[in-house]
């Protein structure tokens, strides 16, 4: 699944021969066994009609987005930071780490993988390269992902083999620095559980880091297979989870490949043509609750027996120990999954948000939807009845702290004429929130809002394909601070134009795509308005990916700009896209304007313990905590085999911020546990000593 659900290689990345949506009025195909594409009859509607976009001038400008912005590396093309479910950006505390695609020339691979980290809070960045040069790598890595959490920056990534005569080849490979933050040793590439017994054709991963309150961490991972059954068929495409047994001093193993959703069973079977089933999300929060989610259509053989769930949407599983056991049933007892009931939409979206139906009028030469009637001289084709909402491939997912769900997903109506979607039919298609206390629950309430409408920048093509609307996903993050700020990130186009009855100008036009943040305060219900944080007239920025750990203020974002000049993937520009280029990889802070926090201030109770900085240290590394409430407390700090080495405060403290000094000195090298203590709570961090 990326942009869209297609097992078809084409050269050297998965894409699709799908196409999206023009304008408002030519409905998506989606027919059961072929992936989207366009009403064939519709074509001949716009043959005469130009919609103009200007051309991105990266080569030809200064970059100068309207939010500082480092450049990290480039990238042969734009095609590993082109998943949703990937995670490239990861940090913890002060230190960052970044996985991408790593440019080595024009006439090098473009399936290098990259590593960048920062102990700095993203000031400055040391690279790292070409991780995977060494077996069982060979510079064909695919959709690389960071955990940035814990002692140790991880890097995992796809790798596959175009010489081994195997379809879609793909095997799960990582790499993490043995020595800790800034250590700069990293291992031999190695495969993510057990390799004999992997399923073939594993591609895109989905990472989640989560840590007990004693510091022990969890990896788990969520990997799509392409060919478990059959090279060309993607009915076979099912979901498995790597679930971490053992993250010791610069070392993980991985339990054997658990499958986690059996889409071959239970979902709508694809084919070699494309796939309605979308890539697994995972979240596990750092008291393990959590799940794993897809989008898709019930197996025909339970889409009769499952009430209420009839449209494309989420399903799900849950754990409550770390990943380690996985729930088997769900509150429908004809499928063992958890679902998004249909009503939750009807009831939240149609007639709030987008109409249930709408007249088709005509103006001119041009045809456009409009909500009502407004003058007697247009012609009344139709009235269009929207039988039902369709969820995206491209969403996210965050399980916050108290174990409830946030999904951040793509809306759009389905057509009355059976296999279509409506993409630019009105301004409420776009990106929506929906939040759950409790979604196994069979009593499950869920809230719904309004994000952003995207009904503008899905009428025109993205680049030189018109699948605009599977082009642009939004990626969340939730505050450290206070589990009621979100944020949401998403590329949108700039448009410049509408429509001028004085010219007779029905058309839309488009400088650029740019990439925007949106916040909330409380926990999705509200949003305070998205601002355009490049606001680049002469560049496109594309494929922005947030770090999940944000804090009240601050959202931490990397994203693409194609280089227009560098033509990459083959030597036919005439069905190329913006990650068919040489691409830039840019890191951005975002300090948000936003203070709807001082207005609704949910502060975490009694304190707040953050990462040591330096980390690694050698000798010395200060300890920052902030005491909500005056009281009693003390910062230890223990060995690995659970022994105290020593006490860095013990007392009464008023509330307010503070720094400990930790002095290594007379300690040997290695991982230590640092712990704030009262008040009956306890939070603890992991700090590594290097001499």
């Amino acid at each position: 699944m990326k942009r869209i659900v297609n097992a078809c290689i084409a050269g050297i990345f998965l894409f699709s021969a799908a196409y999206a949506a023009r304008t408002a009025e030519i409905p998506v195909k989606h027919q059961s066994r072929v992936e989207r594409m366009i009403k064939e009859a519709a074509d001949a509607i716009y043959d005469n009609q130009v919609l103009s976009k200007t051309s991105a001038k990266s080569a030809s400008a200064v970059y100068d987005p309207e939010f500082a912005a480092v450049l990290i590396d480039s990238s042969k093309n734009g095609f590993g930071m082109v998943s949703n479910v990937t995670n490239p950006i990861s940090h913890s505390g002060n230190t960052f780490v970044m996985a991408y695609r790593q440019w080595i020339g024009i006439a090098g691979k473009a399936g290098a993988i990259g590593m960048a980290y920062s102990l700095d809070n993203g000031e400055t960045w040391t690279n790292a390269s070409q991780l995977n040069a060494d077996a069982p790598g060979i510079l064909e890595g695919r959709y690389p992902s960071a955990i940035g959490a814990g002692a140790y920056p991880f890097i995992a990534w796809t790798e596959t083999n175009p010489t081994s005569g195997i379809d879609a080849e793909g095997k799960p490979l990582f790499t993490m620095d043995m020595l800790g933050w800034g250590g700069g040793y990293m291992n031999s590439p190695a495969y993510i559980g057990v390799a004999s017994s992997n399923p073939e054709g594993l591609w895109m991963g989905c990472p989640d880091y989560s840590e007990e309150p004693d510091g022990t961490g969890h990896i788990n991972m969520t990997f799509t297979t392409w060919r478990e059954f059959d090279a060309n068929d993607v009915s076979s495409h099912n979901m498995y989870l790597f679930r971490s047994t053992a993250i010791g001093e610069g070392s993980v193993t991985f339990s054997a490949a658990e499958k986690i959703l059996d889409a071959k069973t239970y979902f709508e079977p694809g084919s070699a043509d494309g796939s309605t089933t979308s890539d697994a999300l995972i979240s596990v929060n750092n008291n393990g609750v959590g799940y794993v989610a897809n989008v898709a259509y019930w197996h025909p053989d339970y889409a009769d027996l499952v009430d209420n769930n009839a449209y494309h949407t989420f399903k799900f599983r849950k754990t409550s120990d770390y990943g380690q056991t996985w729930t088997t049933a769900s509150f429908d007892p004809d499928v063992p999954y958890y679902y998004v009931p249909d009503n939750v939409f009807d009831d939240n979206i149609f007639d709030v948000y987008l109409p249930s139906s709408q007249y088709e009028v005509v103006y001119g030469t041009d045809t456009l939807i409009v909500d009502a009637l407004n003058g007697e001289e247009d012609a009344i084709l139709d009235t269009l009845n929207y039988p039902g909402l369709f969820i995206g491939y491209d969403n996210d997912m965050i399980v916050d702290q108290n174990g409830g769900v946030h999904f951040m997903c793509l809306v759009i109506p389905e057509s009355e004429q059976a296999g279509y979607i409506m993409p630019t039919v009105h301004e409420g298609c776009g990106f929506y929130h929906l939040y759950c206390a409790d979604p196994a629950s069979e009593s499950a309430e869920w809230e719904v809002s309004f994000v952003t409408s995207m009904q503008n920048t899905w009428r025109f093509n993205y680049g030189t394909s018109s699948r605009a609307w599977q082009s642009f996903f939004p990626a969340m993050a939730t505050s450290s601070e206070n589990p009621d700020v979100l944020y949401v990130v998403y590329p949108k186009g700039n448009i410049y134009k509408e429509y001028s009855e004085s010219e007779g100008d029905t058309l839309l036009y488009m400088k650029s795509y740019d990439i925007y943040v949106n916040r909330s305060a409380d926990a999705g219900r509200t949003w305070q308005g998205e601002i355009n944080v490049t606001n680049t007239d002469d560049f496109d920025e594309i494929c922005a990916h947030a770090d999940p750990d944000a804090t009240d203020d601050k959202v931490y974002i990397v994203y693409q700009v194609p280089e227009y000049s560098i033509h990459t993937v083959d030597n036919d520009e005439s069905d190329a896209v913006p990650e068919d280029y040489m691409n830039r990889i840019y890191f951005m802070t975002v300090s948000h304007p936003g203070t709807a926090v001082a207005e609704t201030p949910v502060l975490p109770d009694v304190f707040v313990l953050e990462q040591s900085y330096p980390n690694p240290f050698n000798p010395l590394t200060t300890i920052a905590y902030h005491i909500r409430e005056a009281g009693e407390y003390r910062l230890d700090v223990f060995n690995t085999l659970g022994q105290k080495v020593t006490t860095l405060f013990e007392g009464f403290r008023e509330s307010g911020s503070y720094d400990a000094r930790l002095d290594g000195s007379r300690l040997s090298s290695g991982i230590y546990f640092y712990a704030l203590s009262g008040k009956g709570r306890t939070q603890t961090y992991k700090t590594v000593l290097l001499k």
